[in-house]
Order: structure tokens, then sequence, then C-alpha cells
């Protein structure tokens, strides 16, 4: 993954050591002006933000190549909050110490103000450069998402574009010869008279055709019903639309409902109610 981040890193160095300096310091502004320790400490603060930032960035895309947010999220985090934060501590506390008790010598390392003012900023300053490039890491992979959902949307609109104008896609009667649908990442052609049934689970419309094959379509089972010959196809209850081929025997329960055996078998029951029984019995009674 490539971090457009190099603006970013610029302004924030300066800006975090800035916020870092003056963290907990109550001393006037005019005061500090005046001290040229001031500037060093600054400095130093900058120093101290782009090595423990540099070094988050580098621990950040070692892991984007292994461990991916989108299918390994609780690993990912695992790995990246218990690798992060000692990394940072190691990197941030011994630079506190060598500037304030070996360059310039304060006089006594201050562990009340390490553990009050110290720790919790480098736990936040890293909580925040790992949330910028996880929400940088999500844009960009949404991004390429769009992007290939875009190629794909413009390959179909070619498609369907290029049946259109051999007239393969309609039927004389208006309703269609063939459905585009999903195999995987691909979209593909399916004529309607190869499709044994379609079924609806989990808001997918899954159809599944006399070869055993099993493609989907995000579009919903009503409105493909509308694409469909009604001589040919039966909705035969909320989930199921069934082809009129695939129906090889049905029979009446104690309740006046239908019970239907499909080929290609289909998983669940195919039953057809009490109030659609006529209905169906004279749809497919016209055809024998």
């Amino acid at each position: 993954m490539h971090y457009p981040d190099k603006w970013l890193r610029l302004i924030a160095y300066p800006v975090l050591a800035f916020v870092i300096r003056h963290f907990g310091d109550m001393t006037p502004w005019g005061q500090l002006l005046k001290q040229p320790l001031y500037y060093a400490d600054l400095f130093w603060d900058m120093l101290i933000v782009t090595a423990s930032w540099e070094a988050n960035r580098r621990l950040i895309i070692y892991l984007d190549q292994r461990y991916s947010w989108v299918t390994q999220k609780f690993q990912r985090f695992v790995i990246q909050f218990f690798t992060a934060l000692p990394m940072t501590f190691i990197i941030v506390i011994p630079m506190i110490y060598l500037w304030n008790e070996i360059i310039i010598d304060r006089g006594g390392f201050d562990t009340a103000n390490l553990l009050v003012n110290d720790v919790p900023l480098i736990i936040i300053f890293t909580g925040m450069v790992h949330l910028i490039y996880t929400s940088l890491y999500y844009h960009q992979h949404y991004q390429g998402v769009i992007a290939v959902l875009e190629n794909r949307v413009r390959e179909l609109e070619t498609s369907v574009a290029g049946v259109n104008k051999s007239s393969d896609l309609l039927k004389p009667s208006g309703f269609r010869e063939l459905l585009i649908v999903n195999y995987g990442t691909s979209s593909v052609p399916v004529h309607v008279h190869t499709i044994a049934y379609i079924y609806k689970q989990n808001e997918i419309s899954f159809i599944k055709t006399f070869d055993g094959k099993e493609y989907t379509s995000s579009s919903s089972l009503d409105s493909l019903e509308e694409l469909l010959d009604p001589g040919m196809f039966f909705r035969l209850n909320r989930q199921l639309l069934g082809n009129i081929k695939a129906i090889r025997q049905f029979k009446s329960d104690s309740s006046g409902k239908l019970l239907l055996t499909l080929e290609p078998l289909f998983n669940e029951e195919a039953t057809v109610s009490k109030k659609k029984a006529a209905e169906f019995r004279e749809w497919i009674g016209g055809k024998v």
C-alpha cells in the first residue's frame, strides 16, 4: 500500500512538536520566546516526532504486506497494537532522557512528569498515527473496489449494448431471452431456458441452471419475475421462482398447500400456498 502522506508528514511534524513542547507547561509565551533553550526543545521534540512517526509508518507498511485490514482485522489489530506501542516507548523515552539528562543536563530525571505528561502523550500520539493510516488504508481500498465495480459496469453496459444490437436479449414477446448475472467476480449472460429456478436468500437472488451451476444477481426476485416469460416461469412463493421444466411432481398436503419436487434438487422445501394452488394448477395444466 502506497500512502500519499508527504504533505501530511511535513505539516504534522512541526505542529505536533509544538503541541508536545507546550503540553503541561504554563510558562507565559513572552518568557518562553526569550529563552534560547525553548527553540532547542522544539527542535528536539520535532526529532522525537519524526523518529517515532517514521518508525510507526514503516511498521504499518510492513504489516500491510502481510495482514489485510479487510480480511484479517482481528489478527492485524492485535499484532499492530502490541508492536507499535512498545516500539514507540522504546524510541521516545530514551530520546527524552538523552536530551534532558545528557545533552542539556536539567538535573535529575523527572519520573513524575514522564508518567503524567509523556506517557499519555505517547499513547495518544501512537493511536493518532495508526488511526490516520488505517483510515487512509480503507479509503484507498474502497477507491479500488469502486474503480473495479465501475469497470465491471462499463463492461456490462458494453456487453448488453452488443446483445441488444443483435436482438438476442429480448424475445419478440418483450420478455428476456438472456439475463446478465454474476459468476464469481465476472458478469456472464445466461439463456433463460437454461434456468431451472431462482431463489432469494439473505436479500440475494441465486440462479440455478439445469446443469447444476449457480449464479447470483443483485436484482430482486420481483424484478427478475417481470423480465421472464410467465408462460415459462411461475412465482411459486415469496422466495422461489420456478421454470415449468424444473417441476418433476407436486402433491397436496393436509392443509391444501402444494409440495413440489424440483430438478435440480432444491435444498429447502419448495411449496405453493393453498391460496395460489388453483392458479398454479391452471398454469401448469395449460402446458401439459
